[in-house]
């Protein structure tokens, strides 16, 4: 009777769960970083993101983010609409560096557009709990914003190469 419990019983420890796929919003990773509040994981900030209008901030901006810590910006200021002819397109595009600090995620800009009327460039990102990036009080979700008439190409911030 004894070898019949050890033969049903539990064989050793079970098998780990299969990792669970990962939200549209800012993406867990493997490593750790001590908060506050104890380790938690770190979050991959890679991929587009965009922001409606918000405080400090009368238009659109989009934002991508490269695997080897440069960003670009497109600030969608007053694209030109479609069938006509503008002298002046209305998105702002600059750059930079970016690193990660814990849940944060500080950006060097390195060129284009200076800093003008409207809202002021980014300087530090932040990951929310619910998966979305906060900067100056203005929330992204992953994803860009394509004003009518324009295509995702047209709008997605390039990084120089």
């Amino acid at each position: 009777m004894l070898f019949l419990m050890l033969a049903c019983g539990a064989s050793g420890p079970a098998e780990p769960s299969p990792p669970v796929p990962a939200s549209e919003g800012a993406v867990p990773t493997e490593k750790t970083v001590p908060t506050l509040f104890g380790e938690v994981q770190g979050v991959s900030f890679a991929g587009d993101w965009t922001s409606p209008a918000c405080s400090g901030r009368a238009y659109a901006r989009n934002v991508h983010f490269d695997a080897d810590q440069q960003y670009a910006v497109i600030d969608l200021v007053s694209p030109c609409p479609t069938g006509t002819t503008c002298v002046w397109s209305g998105m702002i595009q600059f750059g930079g560096l970016w690193a990660i600090d814990g849940l944060k995620l500080r950006v060097q800009e390195i060129g284009g557009s200076p800093a003008g009327p409207g809202g002021p460039h980014p300087v530090l990102f932040e990951a929310t709990a619910d998966g979305q990036l906060q900067e100056n009080g203005c929330l992204y979700n992953k994803g860009l914003t394509v004003p009518p008439g324009y295509e995702e190409d047209k709008v997605r911030p390039k990084v120089p190469r």
